[in-house]
């Protein structure tokens, strides 16, 4: 399947693994979560049991869902490439992944991510 005219991109991190069982976190041999613990910093990968997944829609039309290894530029670029047609107009937050659009053949506009516009309020 192939996307064209206007294309927003995005990554989310699925929480996977076992939360709420744990008799299976136990047989694993991991501690369960606590109350007040923070998580691990960063972002997530496959090996972290947080994996993201990249998202493409077309304004109007199809949705493309990738489950990645990881989020680097040398990883979505494949994805992006035999998804999207070249020329496309490409929307995107500001998320440094996305910076090599324009030399991979795409028109890219950044849009300012929603957590940033609330906090600028």
């Amino acid at each position: 399947m192939t996307l064209s005219h206007e294309v927003e991109c995005d990554e989310a991190y699925v929480i996977a693994g076992h939360k709420g069982q744990p008799e299976v976190v136990k047989n694993k041999g991991r501690k369960g979560r606590r109350r007040r613990l923070k998580g691990k910093c960063g972002r997530g990968t496959l090996e972290k049991e947080r994996p993201p997944v990249l998202g493409m829609i077309q304004r109007g039309g199809q949705v493309v869902i990738n489950l990645m290894a990881n989020v680097k530029q040398k990883t979505i670029e494949p994805f992006i490439k035999d998804t999207i047609v070249p020329a496309t107009l490409v929307y995107t937050d500001e998320y440094g992944i996305y910076a090599r659009l324009r030399t991979w053949g795409y028109d890219h506009i950044e849009c300012q991510s929603w957590t940033r516009r609330v906090r600028s309020r």
